[in-house]
C-alpha cells in the first residue's frame, strides 16, 4: 500500500513519458505503440484516485459520446457471422476506448507538458524522415522499388498525416512567436521546409492535398487572430497563393498530358532512315506528354539497338515487372523520339537506367516533385476512360471499392452488415461479380465514411458523426487551433483512406483527438 502511494507521486511524470513514447514510436515500432498503451493503462490503474477519475468521467459526457463509437462495435456484434474479423476489429480499435478514458479522466496537462510532447514528436518525425531517406539511398534496410515503401513500419499515407501535423504545429509556433526571425523561428521554418519537401519527395499526394486544404481552412478561421501585421499579410497572401498555384500546377500537368502534336496521317514517313517500315496507329488514344505512343514504331530496330545498350533484354521484364518493350516505347514517346534505332541512340545513360527501373515517362524521373504523381493520376483516369480497366491502378480501383460499398449500403441501409462482416461481404461480391480487379487487390472501401455506413447503417453513421463532432462543443475546443487542425486532418483523411482500420491510423486519431480535447489546457493556445 505504501509502495502504491509512493508510486502515485511519480505517476504523472510516468503518464507524460508514456504519452510521449506512444506518439514518438508511431512511425517506428508497432510493438512500442502497443506496449506504451498497455503501460498507460497499468499506470492509470496503479495511480489510483479512482473517486476523482470517476467524478471526471461522470461529468464529462463528451468522453462517453466519443467512446460510444467503439461501444457501437460491441452492440453491432449481434448477428455477426465472421467472429475472427470482428475480434480483430475490436482489438485494432481499442485506442478509441482506452485513450479517451485514460486522458479524459487524468489530470489536465500543462501547456509546458503538451509542448514537450509535441517537440519530441516532431523530433521523432524528423528522425523517421532521415531513416526513410537512408533506406531509399541504400544506407540500411532492404532496397525499395516503390517510393511508397519509404516508410518501413507504417503506411506512407499514415506517415504523411504525421508529417502534416508536425508542419501545422510548427507553423503555429512560428505564428505565435513574440519576435520575428529569432533563432527558434528560423529553426521552425527550416523544419517546415524540410517536411514539405519530404512530402513531395514521397509523392504523397494524399498528404499534400490534406496539407493544402487544411492550410486554407485554418487561415480562413484563424487569420484574424494574428497580431503581427507582417505575419498577417504574409499568411493572407499565402491563403490566396496556395489555391492559385495549385490550380496552375494542375492545369499545367493536364495540358502537358493532353496537348497533341497533330500530324496528318498522309504525311507520316513509311520507312526509317535505315529503310525499315514504320508502324503507325493513328487511331490509338495513348499519349505521353502530348505525343502519340503508337506512331513512328519500328520494333525490329528497337529490339536490336536496345539489346546493344542494356543488359535487360528487350523481350524481358523491367524491375517493376512490366514488359521492357512497352516501357521503352512509352518512355521514348515522352521524349518525343521516334521508336527506331536513331531514337535509341539519342537516349542518355540515365534514360536507359530509368527504363530498366520501369519508368514509363521521363516525368517520373523527377524525384523531388509531386508533379509525377499528379501526372500518373491523370494517366490512370485517361486509361480508365478509354479502356474501362482499373486493375493495378490505385486511383481508379477506388471507384470499384466505392461502388461495392454503395451496393452494400443500399442492401443494409438502416443497421448495416455488422461488426467484422464487411471483409466477407466484399469477398462475396468479388467472387460473384466481374470487377476487373485481380484477387491480390480485392481490397475494401478506402473511405472511412463509406466503411462506417456499410458496417453500421444510417443509425451507426449518425452515431459516428456525433462521436467526432459533439465532444469539442462540450469542452469548448472549437476555438482551439490545435484541435481544429487535428480535426481537419482526421476528417479529410477519412475521405481517401480507412484511417481507423489500422493500428497506426486509429492510434494517430485517438491520441491527438484525446490530447487536444481532454488532455490539453485551454491555455495551450
Amino acid at each position: 500500500m505504501q509502495l502504491l502511494k509512493k508510486y502515485a507521486e511519480y505517476s504523472s511524470q510516468v503518464y507524460v513519458g508514456l504519452l510521449t513514447i506512444l506518439i514518438v514510436s508511431l512511425p517506428f515500432s508497432p510493438f512500442m505503440v502497443s506496449l506504451s498503451q498497455i503501460l498507460l493503462l497499468i499506470n492509470w490503474l496503479l495511480e489510483g484516485n479512482f473517486h476523482q477519475k470517476w467524478f471526471r468521467l461522470k461529468h464529462r459526457r463528451s468522453v462517453w459520446i466519443f467512446v460510444s463509437f467503439y461501444l457501437m462495435h460491441l452492440i453491432w456484434l449481434i448477428g455477426t457471422e465472421d467472429w475472427t474479423h470482428a475480434a480483430e476489429t475490436l482489438r485494432i480499435k481499442l485506442p478509441l476506448l482506452l485513450l479517451p478514458i485514460i486522458i479524459g479522466s487524468s489530470d489536465e496537462l500543462s501547456p509546458r507538458q503538451v509542448l514537450t510532447i509535441l517537440r519530441l514528436f516532431i523530433i521523432g518525425i524528423f528522425a523517421a524522415t532521415i531513416m526513410s531517406l537512408g533506406i531509399y539511398w541504400g544506407w540500411w534496410g532492404k532496397p525499395i522499388r516503390d517510393i511508397r515503401e519509404l516508410s518501413p513500419f507504417i503506411s506512407h499515407i499514415r506517415f504523411s498525416l504525421l508529417i502534416v501535423v508536425a508542419i501545422f504545429t510548427l507553423m503555429h509556433w512560428v505564428k505565435t512567436s513574440e519576435k520575428i526571425l529569432n533563432r527558434q523561428q528560423i529553426l521552425y521554418i527550416l523544419a517546415i521546409v524540410w517536411f514539405i519537401l519530404f512530402l513531395f519527395f514521397m509523392k504523397a499526394l494524399t498528404g499534400v492535398v490534406i496539407l493544402a486544404v487544411t492550410f486554407f481552412l485554418l487561415l480562413l478561421v484563424f487569420v484574424n487572430r494574428i497580431e503581427n501585421q507582417l505575419l498577417k499579410i504574409f499568411f493572407i497572401a499565402l491563403m490566396y497563393a496556395v489555391p492559385f498555384f495549385s490550380l496552375i500546377t494542375l492545369v499545367k500537368v493536364y495540358y502537358q498530358y493532353h496537348k497533341e502534336n497533330s500530324i496528318p496521317s498522309d504525311t507520316l514517313p513509311k520507312f526509317t532512315a535505315n529503310g525499315n517500315p514504320y508502324y503507325h496507329d493513328t487511331s490509338h488514344w495513348a499519349v505521353e506528354n502530348g505525343h502519340r505512343v503508337w506512331l513512328y514504331v519500328c520494333e525490329k530496330e528497337l529490339a536490336r539497338e536496345w539489346n546493344k545498350r542494356s543488359r535487360v533484354a528487350y523481350d524481358s521484364l523491367d524491375r517493376k515487372g512490366q514488359p521492357v518493350k512497352s516501357t521503352l516505347i512509352r518512355y521514348m514517346t515522352s521524349l518525343g523520339l521516334p521508336k527506331d534505332s536513331a531514337g535509341v541512340t539519342k537516349l542518355k545513360g540515365t534514360d536507359i537506367v530509368n527504363i530498366e527501373n520501369g519508368l514509363t515517362n521521363v516525368i517520373y524521373a523527377k524525384k523531388y516533385s509531386i508533379i509525377p504523381r499528379i501526372y500518373e493520376v491523370i494517366w490512370e483516369l485517361d486509361y480508365y476512360k478509354h479502356t474501362g480497366s482499373v486493375d493495378n491502378h490505385s486511383v481508379v480501383q477506388r471507384f470499384v471499392y466505392y461502388r461495392i460499398a454503395i451496393e452494400l449500403i443500399k442492401k443494409h441501409f438502416v443497421f448495416g452488415i455488422g461488426t467484422g462482416d464487411l471483409p466477407q461481404a466484399y469477398l462475396q461480391y468479388y467472387q460473384s461479380h466481374d470487377t476487373g480487379i485481380s484477387p491480390e487487390r480485392w481490397w475494401q472501401t478506402h473511405n472511412q465514411y463509406l466503411r462506417v455506413f456499410a458496417t453500421f447503417g444510417i443509425v451507426g453513421f449518425i452515431i459516428f458523426l456525433i462521436a467526432f463532432i459533439a465532444p469539442p462543443f462540450f469542452e469548448r475546443k472549437w476555438q482551439s487551433y490545435y484541435f481544429v487542425m487535428i480535426f481537419l486532418v482526421i476528417i479529410l483523411s477519412f475521405i481517401n483512406e480507412d484511417t481507423l482500420e489500422t493500428q497506426a491510423g486509429v492510434t494517430f486519431t485517438a491520441f491527438f483527438y484525446s490530447l487536444f480535447v481532454w488532455g490539453a489546457s485551454r491555455k495551450l493556445d
